[in-house]
């Protein structure tokens, strides 16, 4: 059961926004023959990370008579492969190599919410377990096909623990204000009707005391009344210490 003291803290109300995770246009490459040939010699795979420069494939030319080779225009990683030895080609997409390294969360702001959202503001973007805390970079204004603006954020990517094509979250700061008095959120059950706080008054003994709350944040609540600064409360599994006290309570109406 860990317990945490009644302080002052700054509440961040945030604002809740859905998008989803793209590739920078112009770190997608889709590498085409030079000229019509046939394939001599294919070097990669779909899943390989290459150079810059790297050979991916070599191809005998129709028009040269020679040999030319077909190069990874940037380091990045081999996203799909339409060559094989032996195949003749003319002018088709034989190769597309992306570089993941960043991705551009667009998240969907609606004509309601545009006034909250703005260039600079702090965001965590979210997909499970995973989290980035970023900045919006810009705020792209809606069209006739989109009725929503975009709030972009720059998602640093070099582990590669994100991927084009998620589904994120974007918990965008809109307001901060310091309050004098706030607990951790997960410290409040409901109890008779009645949002409680237990209290610890030693070990072991805690108390389920009533509340009154006022600004609420991404992880602490402002209290308003019922507790003094400094009282030390049950945060983690408090729902352990109401399951007990319905129980005794029960227990002592039969």
């Amino acid at each position: 059961m860990s317990t945490d003291v009644t302080a002052p803290k700054k509440i961040e109300r945030y604002l809740k926004l859905y998008g989803k995770l793209h590739p920078e246009p112009t770190a997608v490459s889709h590498i085409r023959a030079r000229y019509s040939g046939v394939v001599s010699r294919v070097n990669v795979h779909i899943g390989d990370t290459v150079k810059k420069g790297q050979v991916l494939a070599e191809v005998d030319s129709n028009e040269s008579l020679q040999e030319y080779q077909l190069r990874a225009p940037f380091a990045g990683m081999v996203t799909a492969k339409h060559a094989g030895p032996g195949e003749y080609v003319n002018d088709q997409v034989l190769f597309t190599v992306a570089d993941y390294s960043q991705l551009w969360a667009d998240l969907q702001v609606f004509p309601a919410r545009m006034a909250s959202v703005r260039k600079d503001q702090r965001v965590r973007v979210i997909a499970g377990d995973h989290v980035y805390a970023g900045t919006v970079r810009s705020v792209v204004p809606g069209s006739e096909n989109s009725p929503y603006a975009r709030a972009r954020v720059l998602v640093d990517n070099h582990d590669g623990s994100w991927a084009p094509g998620i589904f994120v979250e974007g918990h965008v700061e809109v307001a901060t204000a310091e309050v004098p008095l706030a607990v951790d959120k997960r410290a409040l059950q409901s109890l008779d009707g009645d949002t409680v706080v237990f209290v610890q008054h030693g070990p072991g003994r805690f108390e389920a005391v009533p509340v009154v709350l006022g600004a609420r944040g991404k992880q602490f609540v402002e209290v308003r009344s019922g507790l003094k600064r400094g009282a030390r409360y049950a945060v983690e599994n408090s729902y352990l210490l109401k399951a007990e006290l319905e129980k005794s309570t029960a227990e002592h109406t039969h």
